[in-house]
């Protein structure tokens, strides 16, 4: 298949390799379910022609763009493109490959996996926070696509790890999926043991209840303020590239410091 422009069949054949690698064929059946053009979308990337190493980490930012996040709408774009920064200026960047989600009444890719040298900053235009918060049909986009461009890494000798990394301060409130179909998924992916499921939460009381609904058992709390958005940033950055260091199924300790 080519990376840049994946096809129906060529998913649901990458999701077959993936169920017999692990996954399962609960947590299979869910995100075959749920796939669309938004979904297909999500699952290409960099051509393997364009990869030069042989060990990769897969990163998804999810970001919370719903009208509760107006007001920390310049300090999400800079802490977001200073994550992009330090991806850049690791030993690691060549290794790294981002793509980046945003979420308010339904999600939107603003780009697939890219080498982190090569990806653009995140522009004001890009960002603009209002309405609900599609954060289950979001995630089951988000899982689709790592699934299958990670398969498709794999099944060409590339060891892959993958980090997927939510970016929210509330509920899920107009998704037409539920929890528990994310919450199935999560499990399949971590039972793989190649897979880091992080959750940061801004402003929530109980962060930890709603990355549980989704199955994350990786969670950071924050404040809601400016400040904090930007600190959350810096650690997940920092994170990403300390995981990308280690043996593809090692420790699931993304937070860790």
């Amino acid at each position: 298949m080519t990376t840049n422009n994946p096809n129906l069949n060529d998913i649901q054949d990458l999701f077959a390799n993936a169920s017999g690698d692990g996954l399962g064929n609960q947590a299979t059946g869910i995100l075959v379910e749920n796939l669309d053009s938004v979904a297909l979308a999500g699952c290409s990337g960099a051509d393997l022609a364009d990869i030069n190493t042989d060990d990769v980490t897969l990163v998804a930012a999810v970001v919370d763009a719903s009208a509760s996040m107006s007001g920390v709408r310049q300090a999400v774009i800079e802490g977001f493109n200073t994550m992009l920064d330090t991806f850049k200026g690791s030993k690691q960047s060549d290794s790294i490959l981002v793509s980046a989600w945003s979420f308010n009444n339904a999600a939107q890719l603003h780009f697939s996996y890219t080498p982190a040298p090569l990806v653009k900053k995140l522009a004001w235009d890009e960002y603009n926070p209002d309405g609900g918060t599609a954060l289950y049909d979001s995630l089951l986009y988000v899982m689709a696509g790592m699934v299958a461009y990670g398969q498709t890494l794999r099944n060409n000798g590339i060891r892959t790890r993958g980090i997927i990394i939510v970016f929210s301060d509330g509920d899920d409130n107009c998704s037409r999926t539920q929890a528990y179909q994310v919450n199935t998924v999560s499990q399949g992916l971590l039972a793989q043991e190649i897979y880091s499921l992080a959750y940061a939460g801004f402003g929530i009381p109980d962060p930890v209840r709603l990355a549980a609904q989704v199955g994350f058992p990786l969670v950071i709390p924050a404040g809601s303020g400016p400040s904090e958005i930007r600190r959350i940033f810096q650690q997940v950055s920092a994170s990403v590239i300390r995981v990308s260091q280690a043996n593809v199924g090692g420790s699931n300790s993304f937070f860790t410091v």
